[in-house]
């Protein structure tokens, strides 16, 4: 709702710039990233004070093996995850011909028609069938950030809701949908790459059957992620918390899961090992 209210962030240069900017001031503070390296088990890692996993309730088993004990084990198997999503990344010789001058001016869209048109798409996906009209979320960010793409070219992705762990390519339907609404679409592109929700699967395996939203977004989860426990980031397993999109509030793009998670350590950190812990605002 904010995001409708307010607009969509976009970042100049690219998403990268983040990254680029949070590893920036991690090394500033003394902080290392390793890239590369698969973690099986938590006896893996290096001991420390607190370690913080940007995991789902599956990887979050799997890493505590046995030290994961059986109830919260049970409470998270119990954890259910939503539909995935079939992406695909345009490269294009220039701007969206929407027919609509406001979508011309937007970043990110969201295409689906009507009400009842949306409601039908998201309820054939629920039924684990694939829509062939679906509700597609579209981004165009050179409509504000043109160092995207070179010249008067453009860049443009967009994703629409697919069951889970689907491995069907909805290419063709997504570019079916943005034509309805911009006709001429289709002769601008250049080049294109989809990844199904199984890819998306494999690419990072915390996105669960192509599920980007790290769980299903019900009535139970929204308000109790991973389990129902007061502290969502606190995990069964001492010195061992989560800051993933399965915490509240849930998938966004606000990074209040991690902000949370943050602070649930150091102020478990303050009282377990004052001497530890320097914070400056």
């Amino acid at each position: 709702m904010l995001a409708h209210a307010v607009g969509w962030p976009v970042v100049e240069g690219g998403s990268a710039r983040v990254i680029d900017a949070m590893v920036a001031e991690l090394h500033a503070l003394g902080g290392e990233v390793e890239c590369g390296h698969w973690v099986h088990n938590l006896d893996e890692l290096p001991p420390a004070s607190a370690v913080v996993l940007d995991v789902t309730p599956r990887q979050l088993i799997e890493l505590g093996g046995g030290r994961v004990p059986p109830r919260y084990r049970r409470a998270l198997q119990r954890f259910r995850y939503g539909p995935g999503v079939c992406k695909v990344d345009w490269a294009l010789s220039g701007p969206v011909p929407w027919m609509s001058e406001q979508c011309r001016q937007a970043v990110t869209l969201h295409l689906g028609g009507t009400f009842a048109e949306i409601a039908r798409s998201e309820a054939e996906v629920n039924l684990g069938r694939h829509p062939e009209h679906p509700y597609c979320l579209v981004a165009q960010p050179c409509v504000v950030d043109p160092t995207r793409a070179p010249g008067s070219h453009h860049t443009l992705w967009a994703y629409c809701h697919v069951p889970n762990g689907s491995d069907v390519d909805m290419t063709a339907r997504i570019e079916a949908q943005i034509e309805r609404f911009a006709p001429g679409f289709r002769d601008l592109i250049v080049g294109r790459s989809t990844c199904t929700a199984t890819a998306t699967e494999q690419h990072n395996p915390s996105y669960v059957g192509g599920d980007i939203n790290a769980g299903a977004a019900t009535l139970r989860q929204t308000l109790f992620r991973p389990t129902a426990q007061w502290n969502s980031y606190r995990t069964a397993l001492k010195g061992v918390y989560l800051c993933s999109a399965s915490t509240a509030p849930g998938g966004g793009v606000h990074g209040l899961c991690g902000l949370h998670a943050a602070r649930t350590v150091l102020h478990d950190l303050h009282v377990a090992e004052p001497e530890l812990v320097r914070v400056s605002a």
